[in-house]
């Protein structure tokens, strides 16, 4: 059976580095290696052509790229798409917005942590991503995380023992848990507690998220989740 993200899948997959941290050079290789669309917001492009990658644009105000990077960037012919440094959007929402004009149908935030502050901005893309249609996640060696917005149902692709965490964006949740070690049946996880901390898939294939009301932050233990949409009560 086709599910509600297949159409979304066959749309261009953006892959943006951002200025934050990395480990394993060569699963983040790997990972340039799936764009159809790839950019680097600011510094991001430093750990890319570290990599022996180029990017097809770098997105910011270039306040943390080194001139050494730049020059060498310049000479490839990469596209420099630049913002003053006195703004109201961080770089990260720049080559975000860039890689949504430029049609992308799913889209990928490497080197989206390290700083707190700029971790919660990253979210909160995610969020507004979600809100529009676009399947968008943070992705780590790891780590996989996204924000859903109700009503939305996905199937994880996690294997048995990943660890699986919910934390309500905003308001109480309303969620649906099955496959998971801690299954809820229209449970309210609180704005104001860590019920959906730590929970961990039970079967490969079996762990369902239902969410009826409300938003959620998604993290799975696991670099290749791709929380895949399905219809309320499919097995598809």
């Amino acid at each position: 059976m086709k599910d509600a993200g297949s159409e979304a899948r066959a749309r261009p997959l953006a892959v943006i580095f951002l200025a934050g941290e990395y480990r394993d050079p060569e699963w983040h290789r790997a990972l340039a290696a799936r764009a159809d669309i790839l950019l680097a917001a600011d510094g991001g492009a430093r750990f890319l052509t570290g990599l022996g990658v180029t990017p097809q644009a770098v997105v910011g105000d270039f306040d943390s790229l080194d001139e050494e990077t730049t020059d060498r960037l310049r000479v490839a012919g990469i596209e420099f798409l630049r913002h003053p440094v006195r703004k109201d959007v961080t770089d990260g929402e720049l080559a975000v917005g860039e890689a949504v004009r430029r049609g992308a149908g799913e889209l990928l935030l490497a080197g989206a942590t390290g700083a707190l502050d700029h971790t919660l901005g990253h979210l909160a893309i995610l969020r507004r991503l979600a809100a529009r249609g676009v399947a968008a996640r943070l992705v780590a060696p790891d780590l996989t995380a996204t924000v859903l917005v109700a009503p939305v149902a996905v199937a994880l692709d996690a294997p048995a023992g990943a660890r699986v965490s919910l934390v309500p964006a905003g308001e109480a949740a309303i969620v649906t848990l099955t496959g998971l070690d801690y299954p809820l049946e229209r449970g309210i996880l609180p704005a104001d507690a860590c019920l959906g901390l730590g929970n961990q898939v039970a079967a490969e294939g079996d762990a369902r998220i239902v969410l009826h009301e409300g938003a959620v932050v998604v993290l799975v233990d696991h670099p290749d989740e791709s929380f895949s949409p399905i219809r309320v009560g499919s097995r598809e």
